[in-house]
């Protein structure tokens, strides 16, 4: 009983562990990719009409 006790305590820490792991890797990707993206947005978007912008 208390191995199985151990086991489940380790994949449970296993799997904690690999989401906040996952979690911060997709932070740090989303971070450099977002300021790529969001470069010269609004003067792109300057041209549009106001009913487009405002959707």
């Amino acid at each position: 009983m208390e191995k199985a006790k151990k086991r489940i305590w380790f994949c449970l820490f296993f799997i904690v562990l690999t989401a906040v792991v996952v979690g911060i890797l997709y932070y740090y990707g989303q971070m450099n990719e977002q300021s790529a993206v969001n470069e010269g947005t609004l003067i792109s978007s300057l041209g549009m009409g106001r009913k487009q912008l405002c959707r």
